[in-house]
């Protein structure tokens, strides 16, 4: 192995860990950069967006905030504000239209989704919930307990169970639990509506079911007939035995 020295030889550190450092950090610095370039590029963003809003720049601000969107699609906390950002500068613009779009967009991606009445018009607040109501039932299924409920194979968790913000419309609900037959039926979840369901299951039978059905009364009726006949043998009267003949008389 090679070494480089240093200091008169006293020091020595071999070449293979030294080149595993360099790497380390070749490799992990620049994620450091990164994220703090990326950091400072969003902070840079939501303040020229705000210096455009209040020039009245709306189409630059929106034009920005889409370019927002489209970058930090992973980052649910920049999407949320950026929708949030968005409706409310076209509102701002007087769009109704293209912030009605806007804001559906944003509910089917986060059905949660609130504004800061303090920060933006409080009218957003209320198309938001307008929307969930147009788009968003709810589903509860009480019984059996302790199933697992699927809805287009998608685990949803176990009864009892309620779901809040439900896409309207058609899905396949499965539900399962050890021991009994899988149920399955197609449901429709209205919008602004809520679905309650009690699903009845069927039990799984034992591959030996006929055995333990039939075999008692088997059983059973055996052991009546063999008591029977033992009874029958036992009350029977004996056989009268006919009397010995007397020996025949001596021949002369």
């Amino acid at each position: 192995m090679t070494f480089i020295s240093r200091g008169g030889g006293d020091f020595q550190v071999p070449c293979q860990r030294l080149l595993s450092i360099v790497l380390a950090v070749t490799l992990v610095f620049p994620s450091f950069v990164f994220g703090a370039d990326q950091e400072e590029s969003i902070v840079q963003k939501w303040d020229e967006v705000s210096s455009l809003r209040l020039n009245g720049e709306y189409d630059r601000a929106i034009e920005i905030l889409n370019q927002i969107i489209e970058e930090y699609s992973n980052s649910e906390e920049i999407l949320r504000h950026a929708y949030n950002q968005l409706v409310s500068t076209l509102l701002l613009k007087g769009d109704e239209e293209n912030a009605g779009e806007k804001a559906q967009e944003a509910v089917l991606i986060f059905p949660d989704l609130e504004a800061d009445p303090i920060s933006f018009p409080p009218r957003m607040n209320e198309m938001y919930a307008q929307l969930r109501s147009e788009l968003y039932g709810s589903l509860t299924i009480t019984k059996p307990k302790e199933c697992r409920i699927f809805l287009d194979d998608d685990f949803k968790g176990e009864t009892p169970l309620h779901l809040e913000l439900v896409r309207a419309g058609e899905y396949n609900l499965m539900v399962t639990k050890s021991g009994y037959h899988d149920y399955s039926e197609s449901i429709h979840v209205d919008p602004n509506a809520k679905l309650n369901l009690e699903v009845s299951m069927d039990r799984q039978r034992n591959k030996r079911w006929w055995l333990y059905r039939i075999g008692p009364a088997v059983l059973t009726g055996v052991l009546l007939a063999v008591g029977l006949s033992i009874a029958g043998e036992e009350g029977q009267p004996a056989e009268e035995q006919p009397l010995p003949l007397p020996p025949p008389p001596p021949t002369q």
